[in-house]
């Protein structure tokens, strides 16, 4: 068992490769273009996983850019000039070529090894299951559940029958021109091509210990099991300690003749399914199968290869025939590194400036509503006198309350005109309504596309989205009719408890309606400790995606972002802040009441009010929406969120299960904004909750996954029943 990382050594640890977490090249979602116009990524390339994905992935593309090529060749092209170069001859590079002749253009296919060469490489009787189910084949390229030898049969005979333009054993080694006039390079001469598929897998990059004796004895060092059965008697090998080096370890151990070592750097398992785990176990008790864990080959000789304990340095020389390198593969990143085709959340001097200016425009407009504020408003306040601020804001007032105004006499609007606190508090809300409601219609659109069960992001849009709708009505209209401007505002607690929203408990003074003044402190003591609890206790935190407006923008405006949220331990390590921030919010929040009688005059409000509502809620997570997701407030300093986390980590039933299909695809962990590594759940079939996670229960994880794998689950709570209602719902 390893030994567990000290927390302090946790927040500042090397960021390791992980198997949820590929590099992947930055592709757009819509269109699967990559930075380069004209040069488009998909299949494994993409993220897409499923030999039923990949085809559909490939025609769909050939179908959607096809027509527009086939319309615009003109004779200047000329007859060298391809429409379409597709590099790789797998599932999404077979449907591509498909779809090309079938639309009439001119195309050729590049394969760097042989026709199909991923399932050429697979073990022999691999079977090969036609999921996710429910999904339509698009390709016409045959494909069902089937064993690999049936779909070769069948692939192959589809290339030779309508003769495709596939060329085999021929690398690209590099692409440059632009759109409408590529010039690709390959190991077999140069092609002329308007536009460029990559439908390459990692299969034919398998990664390589580059230890002496590798190439000298590579006659028998293996990447791939092929067949168990041409390995009987036989001393064997394997490195790695992965699902691969798992199935081939359990397969050769299977022979009771053979002698099977298991080597890998790892101090224990944590990549295998839980099952394969268990089996590799079981044949170690039996004595079929002997596993080194930490340890290393270092060299490979003509009978033995050396391998080295890491925990004391002491070297042992194993007997093998033949070896198995199960280390995983890896994309081509010098080959697009010298194409020019940027990575996933690769970081250069563009992305930094971009970083610069998203701040700068997120810290003015806060600013700027921040007017009045000396240190929050620097540097408006200096530049922009109070009555040109004033003119200028009741400017914008009064064309933005149009569609109010008719109900309030003119004395009542004259009297909003000279409040430059609620102008501002109307037009700041006013346009986070609709940016919410705008960019959530576009959320909800992304994710009904995707999702079996369509009512349950249905149902979280429309929650998230009239709340905000509704709050923003009721404190700008509907209660400065009822109760005035002086208590209009506090309905904001309502909406969103302490510690989000202090001035439930602030700023009460013998002036105040008792009335008001008690039933805004009841409401936000009800909220806080009646309403908040409960909704952890059967709905997780439900509360940070179904409702609250600081989570609502995330949803909304930064869901489009989502994917590059932080992952990994170290990310997860340093949410501790947000408990941090909660204590905080209690000390300042005993300190003004019962020192300053609520008034908030004072250092302590001051300075939590700048660093917390200006600062962290606001200018730097909403600046950081395009570079780090939407959920870095909710995620690492939200004192709600921290509060909800306890309380559901302590006393919550609603969890996410799953079952035994997870193909490791990595798309549950991808799209997850708050850094949950879904996928090592998925895998060993582990549930989690917010015990173990600071999952936010959004369901997009459920709606990803392309085999079914996830589902929400709860003892003794009816909500659930929306996500188990996807079969009978017409949403």
């Amino acid at each position: 068992m390893a030994a567990a990382v000290p927390f302090y050594k946790q927040l500042f640890q090397e960021k390791r490769p992980e198997p949820s977490y590929p590099t992947l090249p930055a592709v757009n979602e819509a269109s699967d273009e990559t930075n380069i116009d004209g040069v488009y990524a998909v299949g494994e390339l993409a993220g897409t996983p499923l030999v039923l994905l990949g085809l559909n992935a490939g025609h769909e593309l050939v179908e959607r850019i096809g027509p527009e090529l086939k319309s615009s060749r003109t004779d200047a092209h000329g007859d060298d000039v391809y429409d379409m170069l597709v590099v790789g001859s797998g599932s999404s590079g077979l449907a591509a070529s498909v779809a090309a002749k079938d639309l009439g253009l001119k195309y050729i296919t590049i394969e760097a090894a042989a026709f199909a060469n991923t399932f050429v490489t697979m073990t022999k009787g691999k079977l090969l299951l036609a999921e996710p189910d429910g999904v339509e084949k698009k390709s016409r390229v045959w494909f069902e559940e089937c064993l690999k030898e049936e779909l070769l049969e069948k692939w192959r005979a589809i290339r030779d029958e309508e003769n495709l333009n596939i060329q085999e054993y021929t690398k690209v080694v590099d692409v440059t021109g632009a759109k409408d006039n590529f010039t690709v390079k390959t190991t077999d001469g140069e092609y002329k091509a308007r536009r460029v598929l990559l439908c390459m897998g990692k299969a034919g990059n398998p990664r390589k210990l580059g230890v002496p004796g590798e190439k000298q004895f590579g006659d028998r060092i293996h990447h791939k099991l092929l067949d168990p059965d041409d390995h009987t008697g036989q001393h064997l090998l394997i490195i790695g300690a992965g699902d691969v080096a798992a199935e081939a370890a359990i397969a050769l151990a299977a022979d009771d003749t053979n002698t099977v070592t298991m080597s890998a750097i790892d101090e224990e398992f944590t990549y295998p399914k839980k099952r394969n785990i268990d089996k590799l176990r079981a044949l170690e008790e039996e004595g079929k199968l002997r596993i080194v864990l930490a340890s290393k080959v270092t060299e490979f000789k003509e009978e033995t290869a050396t391998v080295e304990m890491l925990a004391d340095g002491s070297k042992e020389d194993l007997k093998y025939d033949h070896a198995f390198e199960m280390i995983g593969a890896e994309l081509p990143i010098p080959f697009f590194k010298k194409v020019g085709i940027k990575l996933a959340n690769a970081w250069d001097w563009k992305r930094y400036l971009a970083v610069f200016l998203c701040f700068l425009f997120v810290y003015s407009l806060y600013a700027l509503k921040s007017y009045g504020k000396p240190l929050a408003s620097w540097p408006f306040m200096g530049l922009i006198s109070e009555g040109d601020y004033l003119k200028g804001i009741q400017s914008l007032f009064d064309i933005f309350f149009l569609p109010f105004s008719w109900l309030f006499s003119d004395e009542a609007l004259a009297d909003m005109r000279k409040n430059r606190g609620f102008m501002q508090g109307y037009l700041y809300s006013g346009l986070y309504t609709v940016v919410m409601i705008v960019f959530g219609y576009e959320a909800l659109m992304r994710w009904r596309k995707k999702a079996t069960n369509k009512s349950y992001q249905t149902w979280r849009y429309a929650t998230l989205l009239g709340f905000q709708l509704t709050f923003f009505l009721i404190v700008n209209v509907i209660a400065v009719q009822a109760m005035s401007i002086d208590y209009a505002w506090r309905f904001w607690g309502l909406y969103q408890p302490f510690p989000l929203f202090f001035n439930t408990f602030f700023w009460w003074g013998p002036w105040s309606d008792k009335t008001i003044m008690w039933f805004f402190i009841g409401a936000g003591i009800v909220a806080s400790l009646v309403f908040m609890p409960i909704m952890a206790r059967f709905h997780g935190k439900r509360f940070c995606t179904w409702i609250c407006g600081c989570g609502g923008l995330a949803e909304t405006l930064g869901d489009r972002w989502r994917h590059l949220a932080p992952k990994g331990p170290r990310s997860r390590a340093w949410e501790f802040q947000g408990f941090l921030i909660f204590l905080s919010s209690l000390l300042v929040l005993a300190v003004v009441v019962g020192a300053y009688d609520t008034q908030g005059s004072n250092i302590w409000w001051k300075s939590y009010s700048y660093v917390v509502d200006f600062w962290l809620v606001a200018v730097i997570p909403i600046a950081l929406y395009p570079f780090f997701g939407g959920k870095v407030w909710c995620r690492y300093w939200c004192p709600l969120a921290a509060f909800n986390q306890v309380m559901s980590a302590k006393f919550g039933k609603l969890k996410i299960v799953s079952n035994d299909k997870c193909i490791q695809c990595t798309e549950c962990s991808k799209y997850c904004q708050v850094g949950v590594d879904v996928m090592a759940f998925a895998k060993n079939t582990q549930p989690f909750d917010n015990s173990n996670t600071a999952c936010i229960h959004c369901g997009i994880c459920i709606d990803v996954c392309p085999m079914d794998v996830l589902k929400f689950e709860s003892s003794g709570t009816l909500s659930i029943d929306l996500i188990k209602a996807n079969k009978s719902s017409g949403l």
